[in-house]
């Protein structure tokens, strides 16, 4: 059903054929939801969680799969073939987030894996590219059939992958707000190695999670793994190195920042903001300020934000160049944040 659904067949090509018939002429200004993005293991999903135990917003959710891309299946399926006591786990990341069927995650991908992506070779490595108003409008399309499903005005929705196209949708989409997550070099470098390791391991053992992944557009990590790339010789540089070594990861940090720095920062759009997760964590004044920003109550609020153990790691063996460029980067994009 999730290679039907997701990957190949008739079903998907009608999916997709009845999104873009069905988006003709669609208002696309009148979307308000709030995207999520970030590098993995920035704290997306933490942020995610945490607007979503507001219930002011709707979601995309885990009940909804595989039929993310045909609204009134998904919503049909998730009525009457999940049940509601779906019992809560802790997600395969070891970070101990605890989802159930109910949990919203990042779903839209498969979106823009059959209808932008065709147009880029991103078979080793994602890279910024554009999108065009009829993807837009298909897109907002879809969002807005998960609005009504879930009874709500707008969506969170959490996309790793949504920085590389985050100056057209903001564009599009220019009554959104956009929010950029950012968490300290080291700490999130690390966290990028032990989950990479992690998930190499349990996709070995478990052939679905691999194709799973790769359905969904989640290559962060994993057996899948594909690199962001923001010039033609970083790809060189990453190649180079091993990406079991914290070092390879930290390399990732600062191309993924600098260049969001360089050239999403640097647009000053309104509706795009940078969100530092240290911050979040330690800071009420700056937690508070950040509900405020984008109109949630504080009270309604039931997540609260934690500094992962990686932070604790020692930065003895790392190079010295790049320790230094990575923090350079972070106490800018903190400075950016605080606007």
């Amino acid at each position: 059903m999730h290679q039907q659904f997701l990957e190949k067949g008739e079903i998907l090509n009608f999916a997709l054929s009845r999104i873009k018939k069905k988006s003709l002429n669609i208002n696309i200004n009148s979307s308000r939801h709030i995207f999520i993005t970030g590098l993995a293991r920035s704290g997306t999903t933490a942020l995610l969680q945490a607007l979503d135990s507001s219930n002011n917003f709707g979601s995309l959710r885990y009940k909804y799969m595989p039929f993310i891309l045909i609204p009134k299946v998904s919503n049909i399926y998730s009525k009457y073939l999940i049940n509601k006591k779906d019992k809560i786990v802790l997600r395969i990341h070891g970070d101990g987030i605890k989802i159930n069927a109910n949990s919203p995650e990042c779903l839209d991908e498969p979106y823009w894996l059959n209808t932008t992506y065709k147009q880029y070779d991103f078979s080793k490595s994602l890279t910024p590219h554009k999108i065009d108003k009829r993807s837009a409008e298909g897109y907002s399309y879809l969002l807005n059939q998960y609005s009504k499903i879930e009874q709500r005005d707008n969506l969170i929705i959490k996309n790793n992958n949504a920085h590389l196209r985050i100056l057209d949708l903001s564009s599009y989409l220019f009554n959104s707000k956009f929010l950029i997550l950012f968490r300290s070099p080291i700490a999130h470098a690390i966290s990028l190695l032990n989950l990479h390791k992690r998930l190499i391991k349990i996709q070995t053992e478990n052939e679905f999670l691999f194709r799973y992944m790769d359905m969904i557009g989640h290559w962060e990590f994993g057996k899948g793994k594909k690199p962001f790339i923001y010039e033609s010789k970083q790809e060189i540089q990453l190649n180079e190195m091993n990406d079991k070594d914290v070092q390879y990861w930290l390399k990732q940090w600062i191309f993924t920042y600098n260049w969001i720095l360089n050239n999403v920062c640097s647009k000053k759009k309104s509706n795009i903001k940078l969100v530092c997760y240290e911050d979040l964590c330690t800071d009420k004044n700056y937690l508070n300020s950040f509900y405020e920003s984008i109109s949630v109550n504080p009270d309604k609020i039931n997540f609260q934000f934690k500094l992962g153990k990686s932070n604790t790691f020692s930065k003895d063996n790392l190079d010295p160049e790049n320790l230094k460029q990575a923090n350079d980067i972070y106490q800018m994009l903190k400075k950016e944040s605080h606007k």
